[in-house]
């Protein structure tokens, strides 16, 4: 008996028991971090959709670019778009899709304030970089994190807070 390795039961248990408690303390403090992560994720996104549509419309001046948010669907969508056809400056049906779209996490959402908004729930970028409606766009967690993501129209530079 003395040569034969390994771990009697007891110690099997005590080592179960305390992976559990560890488990316990752990998992709850996990949730929040998660919901973080996936604001900053979608905020991060966002921001990329509209530093590529600035990029797209710098790379031809005769073309405004803009990214749309649809914050009235389920999910949550925003998408760029190429404003071709009237150049009003605000998204309508007949302007091209550029780049698909994206589709907000279930647990994430997105709105407009009414003060400081950007207007007609879209951005639109000129050839010379600049936007021609800014303002903000707040990105909320289900735990009522925020990320305002804000626009500034004479350069067109793109801020998250």
């Amino acid at each position: 008996m003395k040569n034969q390795r390994g771990f009697t039961l007891p110690e099997i248990l005590v080592v179960i028991i305390v992976a559990s408690i560890l488990a316990a303390v752990a998992i709850p403090n996990l949730v929040p971090m998660v919901d973080i992560i996936k604001l900053r994720t979608a905020a991060n996104t966002i921001k990329r959709q509209l530093i590529v549509a600035r990029t797209r419309a710098l790379a031809d001046p005769t073309v405004h670019v803009g990214v749309y948010f649809d914050v009235k669907s389920t999910p949550q969508t925003s998408f760029i778009f190429i404003d071709r056809g009237s150049l009003k400056d605000k998204y309508d049906v007949s302007d091209l899709i550029y780049l698909g779209n994206y589709k907000l996490p279930k647990d994430i959402r997105d709105s407009i304030p009414l003060s400081g908004g950007i207007v007609d729930s879209a951005v639109v970028f000129r050839g010379d970089g600049s936007a021609k409606n800014g303002g903000s766009i707040i990105v909320k967690s289900k735990r009522n994190k925020i990320r305002t993501i804000t626009i500034i129209p004479s350069t067109g530079r793109i801020n998250i807070k």
